[in-house]
């Protein structure tokens, strides 16, 4: 499957979960960039409604970017893609971990980059970045593992 048909099938799992009134609601202001080949980047301006008291990035909001991104770029690797538009399943996580680097406050533009680090039998290795787009300061770095046997 092209880059550009894993993107359009991305979008439409992206905008249904979203619409889905579940947790997911807080990725509305959420653009996919590109997906394919099990990576999916993802741009969006931090507002108000994803920040912390301090007015700064949520720590809450980053981990539920880090699992939902990641497990969207998981569908697009070569071993599950042909079934992204059918039956799409990502698995299930097993571990998620989130680092903390920088900050970003309301108004700054963010790129998240989610990748499959290695697809095995049973189980999908994932890393996640998100940068802080004027100067490309990493503000998290996370790892996801799932079980998709």
């Amino acid at each position: 499957m092209n880059s550009n048909k894993s993107l359009e099938s991305l979008r439409k799992i992206f905008n249904f979960s979203i619409k889905s009134n579940t947790h997911k609601k807080i990725f509305e202001k959420v653009n996919l960039i590109s997906g394919g080949n099990g990576q999916c980047v993802a741009e969006m301006v931090v507002e108000q409604q994803h920040t912390n008291e301090y007015g700064t990035l949520h720590g809450g909001f980053t981990a539920a970017a880090v699992d939902y991104l990641s497990s969207l770029a998981v569908l697009t690797h070569p071993k599950i893609v042909e079934n992204i538009d059918s039956a799409p399943n990502s698995g299930v996580s097993v571990d998620i971990h989130v680092s903390y680097h920088n900050s970003a406050k309301i108004g700054d533009k963010i790129v998240i980059n989610s990748e499959t680090v290695k697809f095995g039998r049973n189980l999908a290795f994932l890393k996640v970045t998100l940068l802080r787009k004027d100067d490309n300061v990493i503000l998290a770095q996370g790892s996801h593992t799932k079980f998709v046997g």
